[in-house]
């Protein structure tokens, strides 16, 4: 008897290998950036002064029972009044030392007593050398020097109620005034006052009436 082994044939399981390949991917790194700041600087913008000499001129003369005048200093720089003069001829009067800033004023007594005024910087008496000055009519010189009959030494003039007073020739001459001409003064005039000094005529100036 021929006995025959039985064979068992079990079957393995398929194995299947995937292979995957990845591409390398390209990394970019990005570096941090420096922020400045800036900040705001003040500007600071510096406005010249204006710089000029000084230049005097009468500003208003004062009828009534005390009259008086005002000089200022016009220019753009500071000034010495000192040494110069006015003339009511055949009168003179010699100003005392005194210096002015730009826009100040100097007030002189003609005979009577000044009120109190603001902003005047002195007050000067010139009444026992000028004299008072009439409403009706009358003349003002400003000089340099006491060379009244010199057009280069006249600097500012004015007369009214009339033309042709002592001085009128030479502010003639010098450009500061027209011939003939005078400021018109009514009887109720308190003063005279310059419109836009400096004046170099009648035109410039007026009455005022009233206080």
């Amino acid at each position: 008897t021929t006995t025959v082994a039985a064979t068992s044939s079990t079957a393995q399981p398929e194995t299947t290998t995937t292979t995957t390949t990845t591409e390398p991917t390209e990394t970019t790194t990005t570096e941090p950036t420096e922020t400045t700041t800036t900040e705001p600087t003040e500007t600071t913008t510096t406005i010249p002064t204006p710089t000029g000499p000084a230049e005097f001129a009468i500003m208003e003369v004062f009828f009534g029972a005390n009259p008086y005048l005002t000089i200022a200093n016009i220019g753009l720089g500071p000034g010495q009044l000192g040494g110069f003069w006015l003339c009511q001829r055949p009168s003179y009067y010699e100003i005392p030392r005194v210096r002015l800033e730009p826009g100040e004023v100097v007030a002189i007594a003609l005979g009577g007593d000044v009120p109190d005024l603001i902003g005047i910087a002195a007050v000067f008496d010139a009444g026992r050398e000028l004299g008072r000055v009439a409403r009706a009519d009358g003349e003002l010189g400003l000089y340099t020097a006491p060379a009244f009959g010199d057009k280069d030494a006249i600097v500012d003039y004015v007369e009214w109620g009339s033309s042709g007073h002592g001085r009128s020739a030479v502010a003639v001459a010098a450009g500061i005034w027209v011939e003939d001409g005078f400021v018109p003064v009514p009887p109720e005039a308190q003063s005279i006052a310059v419109l836009s000094p400096p004046a170099t005529g009648p035109d410039q100036w007026s009455a005022l009436v009233g206080g």
